[in-house]
């Protein structure tokens, strides 16, 4: 997806996309009226002094006259950024969450890439829009004025486009360039900051910062060169202005010696100060055409935001959970080879291995977050989707809110539910009075990993889902948690598959687990 001029028009209300053309007309006539007052001057020698006055009277009305609509339409301005910096940043956490990007590069473009777009493509096109204004009416005013001579004045100023044309494709690239580097920039920011302690205990604070360091450096140069690129093609246009405006008096001149076409002083004194208008709107179009060009790539989005589903599909009340000669690869490593399994509703399944052999990826694969290399994972005879079973990952996810908040994810559930699964995982009593309202802030380590874990845990109970994955959840937990919290979950009649390094032989006996070991590739029943 682009965010182009016909998005902008898609998101911006009529009413406003309306007001903002007339006020960006009725603010744009600075450069007629400069030319109908000052182009008076020659005729107000030995003019009365009620002509004085009502000359300053006109003049006063029609300067307020358009400054008032050049305010009215940068009032205007904000509101349309308003909506669409919204409508962009919604779209930016939209796309990034359902394409899976990592956070550092969705957060980059939340910030760094929309901040450019708003001031580099929004704000330009509002730029554009009175520059345009202004450009077209001070040009209708010139050939009213001489026909002959304010053709010559246009065409002239013509001559400042030439540096942005044959610009305007380096200047994209060298965006592309700069965001592409800055993302680099955030990615290893937030590798310092997330590493600090790893990096703090073994003593290359140094070093690591200097990888830090150059990837800022980098990011800053490719930005200064394309600042520096943008103002030489400026400097450009700036050295044609002074042609496009000696040209026309040039010319002007000369006719008004030789005595052709009636052209005169005063003539020439009002074309000049409306032409100039004509020039610098034609220049300020080229100053923002750069800008618009600069965001070319910044614009485009790895595809068109989805929408959300308003209501969960129906999974069935006891599906069983199957994999069709499925396989798992990452390019040349193999995960799993493909396997034929079939696991019933109500099962209760270990997942053994050693560390890195890939049981984290298996557990994906089974919750519809990894798409089989080959084959096909189904439940109930349908492919599997990440909706249709709860998975329960080692690393308890929190966010600052109420434990309500953290509970529902914005769901509805009733106070007693929520009550009856903290009871459930052992939290009613652990968390204060009024459990339900106390705010977390999860950087701040008010909670312990495993009061975080079991919180997690009781969001999963809320959904009562047939499938419950379960990654290590219980490496946080000393023993009688962890074997309360697994006999709570053994106990539920849905389907588990659990992934654990510190077992608990007793419940695996008492609940019948079957055991399978990922060993070579391959998922084997031990008996």
């Amino acid at each position: 997806m682009t965010i182009n001029f016909r998005w902008v028009l898609r998101h911006l209300p009529l009413w406003l996309i309306a007001a903002l053309i007339i006020t960006a007309i009725c603010g744009s006539l600075e450069g007629i009226i400069n030319g109908v007052v000052l182009g008076q001057f020659p005729s107000l020698v030995g003019a009365s002094s009620a002509k004085l006055i009502r000359y300053l009277l006109t003049s006063s009305t029609l300067y307020l006259f358009t400054y008032t609509f050049l305010y009215l339409c940068q009032i205007l301005t904000v509101v349309a950024i308003k909506h669409l910096n919204i409508a962009l940043k919604q779209s930016m956490l939209t796309v990034s969450f359902q394409q899976g990007e990592a956070t550092s590069h969705g957060l980059n473009h939340l910030t760094n890439d929309a901040a450019k777009i708003e001031t580099n493509y929004f704000s330009a096109l509002a730029t554009l829009l009175t520059a345009i204004c202004g450009a077209v009416l001070a040009t209708t005013f010139v050939l009213s004025v001489h026909l002959l001579m304010g053709t010559i004045a246009i065409a002239f100023s013509a001559l400042t486009m030439i540096p942005m044309v044959f610009a305007q494709k380096k200047i994209g690239k060298l965006g592309k360039d700069w965001s592409q580097a800055n993302d680099r920039t955030v990615q290893t920011a937030n590798d310092w900051l997330a590493g600090r302690r790893e990096i703090n205990q073994y003593r290359t604070e140094q070093s690591f910062f200097a990888r830090v360091t150059g990837a800022l450096t980098n990011s800053e140069r490719r930005l200064q060169k394309q600042n520096i690129f943008q103002w030489t093609v400026q400097y450009g246009s700036w050295l044609l202005v002074i042609a496009a405006m000696m040209g026309p008096w040039a010319i002007g001149f000369y006719l008004m010696q030789h005595g052709g076409f009636g052209v005169s002083i005063s003539i020439l004194l009002t074309l000049t100060l409306s032409a100039d208008h004509v020039v610098g709107s034609i220049r300020q179009v080229m100053a923002v055409w750069g800008d618009l060009a600069s965001t070319k790539d910044l614009r485009k989005l790895q595809a068109a935001p989805i929408p959300f589903s308003q209501t969960a599909a129906k999974t069935p009340t006891a599906p069983a959970l199957a994999l069709h000669q499925a396989s798992l690869a990452f390019g040349d490593h193999q995960i799993l080879r493909p396997t034929t399994v079939t696991i019933p509703y109500g099962s209760k399944v270990l997942l053994t291995g050693p560390s890195g052999v890939g049981k984290t990826s298996c557990l994906n694969l089974l919750a519809g977050w990894q798409q089989p290399t080959t084959g096909k994972v189904d439940l109930a005879d349908t492919p599997v989707q990440s909706t249709d079973v709860t998975y329960v990952p080692q690393e308890p996810w929190l966010f600052t809110g109420t434990v309500r908040d953290n509970l529902t994810l914005t769901a509805h559930y009733s106070d007693k539910e929520l009550l009856a699964s903290l009871q459930e995982v052992g939290l009613l009593t652990e968390l204060g009075p009024d459990p339900l309202s106390r705010i977390l802030h999860p950087d701040a380590n008010d909670l312990s990993g495993g009061q975080k874990q079991r919180l997690v845990i009781a969001r999963a109970l809320l959904r009562r889902r047939p499938v419950l994955l379960l990654d290590e959840i219980t490496a946080g937990l000393d023993d009688k948690n962890a074997h309360a919290v697994r006999g709570l979950l053994y106990r539920l009649p849905q389907t588990i598959v659990e992934s654990a390094h510190h077992l608990d032989p007793a419940l695996i006996q008492e609940f019948h687990f079957q055991t399978y070991h990922l060993q070579d590739q391959q998922l084997i029943l031990e008996h």
